[in-house]
């Protein structure tokens, strides 16, 4: 018979601790996706440098480094205002300069969803978000609000893709070649793709460009660099911007 009964309990109990592990992480994804935005744009460039004949091949690599450059920027955007909320209901030290009236009230309101679910846009987000903390909110006709939005507006154009007829040449009606709206609005935003010619439209064959892929990066950070000003917090994105070259 043991004599000391207890010693196997504490054994027992000690195993047991010593087994059960927990981990927990939290990923901010708005990093991933800014340095995705720059890479894609470095890659277009890379493509415009060195292409010496426009080829099926080449041509859709380059699309799809500029368009995938454009859905990263405005990813970078909705995921840093969501994790921006996130961490006011956690309290974490990337909000502690906040007031903490400011933080519990952020973090009340992302509580009961707002902004958080589809109903609000993201510029919405950032805009409420200022609204919240008692700052300047942006001003919706000009930049670096203005570029956002047309960024947006570029992403949506390209995600909810609808065919058009478009006229690009006609010698005997000149007045009859089309203007496409997006083409208004971005005209003169960036360089246009030099590997398409007159004959294309400008939405999305001229259009998608490593210019259209840099001014997405721009345009993205720009804005979130003026919303975390006018915040009085540091960028967390900061660290990696040595990355986010465009070329």
């Amino acid at each position: 018979m043991n004599e000391f009964p207890f010693v196997k309990k504490v054994i027992d109990e000690s195993v047991a601790i010593k087994e059960s592990i927990t981990v927990t992480k939290r990923t901010y994804y708005s990093i991933s996706h800014v340095q995705a935005s720059a890479q894609f744009a470095r890659l277009s460039a890379k493509i415009e440098r060195t292409y010496e004949k426009r080829s099926d091949e080449v041509f859709h690599e380059h699309r799809a480094y500029v368009t995938g450059s454009i859905f990263a920027s405005v990813s970078f955007l909705e995921a840093t205002i969501n994790e921006l909320f996130a961490d006011t209901v956690d309290n974490l030290e990337a909000v502690k300069q906040l007031n903490p009236e400011v933080r519990a009230l952020m973090a009340d309101m992302w509580k009961l969803k707002v902004p958080r679910t589809a109903r609000y846009s993201t510029l919405e987000k950032f805009q409420i978000a200022l609204i919240l903390a008692r700052k300047q909110q942006f001003d919706t006709g000009q930049s670096p609000y203005q570029d956002v939005a047309l960024l947006v507006e570029l992403r949506n154009a390209l995600v909810h893709y609808e065919p058009e007829w478009v006229t690009t040449i006609s010698e005997a009606e000149p007045e009859a070649v089309t203007i496409q709206k997006l083409e208004k609005k971005l005209e003169g935003k960036f360089q246009l793709n030099p590997m398409t010619g007159e004959g294309d439209t400008f939405f999305p064959d001229r259009c998608l460009s490593h210019g259209c892929a840099k001014w997405a990066v721009t345009s993205s950070v720009k804005f979130a660099d003026e919303f975390f000003s006018r915040m009085g917090l540091p960028p967390p994105y900061d660290h990696v911007r040595s990355r986010m070259k465009t070329e």
